[in-house]
Protein backbone atom coordinates (compact mmCIF):
# COMPACT_ATOMS: atom_id res chain seq x y z
CA UNK A 1 0.00 0.00 0.00
CA UNK A 2 2.85 2.40 0.37
CA UNK A 3 4.53 1.95 -2.47
CA UNK A 4 0.66 2.71 -4.06
CA UNK A 5 0.94 6.30 -1.91
CA UNK A 6 4.04 6.56 -3.08
CA UNK A 7 3.11 5.97 -7.09
CA UNK A 8 0.14 8.36 -6.62
CA UNK A 9 2.40 11.08 -4.98
CA UNK A 10 4.21 11.21 -8.05
CA UNK A 11 1.25 10.98 -10.36
CA UNK A 12 -0.70 13.46 -8.34
CA UNK A 13 0.97 15.63 -6.06
CA UNK A 14 0.25 19.21 -6.60
CA UNK A 15 1.66 22.56 -5.27
CA UNK A 16 -1.68 24.07 -4.26
CA UNK A 17 -0.50 27.20 -2.35
CA UNK A 18 3.06 28.70 -1.32
CA UNK A 19 2.95 32.04 -0.60
CA UNK A 20 3.76 33.31 2.80
CA UNK A 21 1.60 36.29 2.62
CA UNK A 22 -1.54 34.95 0.61
CA UNK A 23 -1.31 37.08 -2.33
CA UNK A 24 -0.66 33.16 -4.43
CA UNK A 25 -2.35 33.66 -7.69
CA UNK A 26 -6.03 30.79 -7.22
CA UNK A 27 -5.67 28.70 -10.69
CA UNK A 28 -8.32 29.39 -12.45
CA UNK A 29 -8.58 25.08 -13.79
CA UNK A 30 -6.06 22.43 -13.59
CA UNK A 31 -3.65 22.87 -16.11
CA UNK A 32 -2.54 26.40 -13.75
CA UNK A 33 -2.10 24.24 -10.38
CA UNK A 34 1.66 24.05 -9.87
CA UNK A 35 3.43 20.51 -9.90
CA UNK A 36 6.08 19.41 -7.68
CA UNK A 37 8.36 16.62 -8.43
CA UNK A 38 8.86 13.53 -5.66
CA UNK A 39 12.50 14.64 -4.51
CA UNK A 40 11.20 18.46 -3.85
CA UNK A 41 8.05 16.86 -2.07
CA UNK A 42 10.39 14.54 -0.64
CA UNK A 43 12.51 17.65 0.81
CA UNK A 44 9.43 19.87 1.82
CA UNK A 45 8.33 16.89 4.17
CA UNK A 46 12.03 16.19 5.66
CA UNK A 47 12.42 20.07 6.19
CA UNK A 48 8.95 20.03 7.55
CA UNK A 49 7.96 23.35 4.98
CA UNK A 50 5.61 21.91 3.62
CA UNK A 51 1.40 20.76 4.77
CA UNK A 52 0.77 17.59 2.96
CA UNK A 53 -3.04 17.67 2.39
CA UNK A 54 -4.61 13.87 1.48
CA UNK A 55 -7.37 14.55 -1.35
CA UNK A 56 -8.78 11.21 -0.54
CA UNK A 57 -12.14 9.95 0.54
CA UNK A 58 -11.98 9.75 4.52
CA UNK A 59 -12.03 6.06 4.32
CA UNK A 60 -9.05 5.67 2.06
CA UNK A 61 -7.57 8.38 4.52
CA UNK A 62 -8.09 6.18 7.56
CA UNK A 63 -6.50 2.99 5.99
CA UNK A 64 -3.04 4.61 4.67
CA UNK A 65 -1.48 8.35 4.32
CA UNK A 66 1.85 9.78 4.37
CA UNK A 67 2.93 10.39 7.79
CA UNK A 68 1.91 13.82 9.31
CA UNK A 69 -1.41 14.32 6.62
CA UNK A 70 -4.23 15.78 6.89
CA UNK A 71 -7.34 15.16 5.72
CA UNK A 72 -9.34 18.21 5.14
CA UNK A 73 -12.93 17.22 4.15
CA UNK A 74 -14.54 19.08 1.53
CA UNK A 75 -10.79 19.83 0.21
CA UNK A 76 -12.32 20.10 -3.70
CA UNK A 77 -14.65 23.17 -2.22
CA UNK A 78 -11.27 24.71 -1.54
CA UNK A 79 -11.57 24.86 2.45
CA UNK A 80 -7.50 25.61 3.32
CA UNK A 81 -8.68 28.16 5.47
CA UNK A 82 -6.97 26.39 8.70
CA UNK A 83 -3.72 25.65 6.79
CA UNK A 84 -0.54 27.51 7.99
CA UNK A 85 -0.20 30.29 5.44
CA UNK A 86 3.26 29.81 5.90
CA UNK A 87 4.02 26.73 4.41
CA UNK A 88 3.62 25.11 0.85
CA UNK A 89 0.74 23.04 0.88
CA UNK A 90 1.10 19.71 -0.67
CA UNK A 91 -1.56 18.08 -2.09
CA UNK A 92 -2.19 14.36 -3.14
CA UNK A 93 -4.76 11.37 -3.79
CA UNK A 94 -5.04 8.43 -5.79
Amino acid sequence: MRSLLVVCFIVFASLAASAQNGDAKKPSNASEVPRIVIDDAKKAFDDESAVFVDARAGDAYKQDRIKGAVLIDGAADNRFDALPKNKKIIVYCS
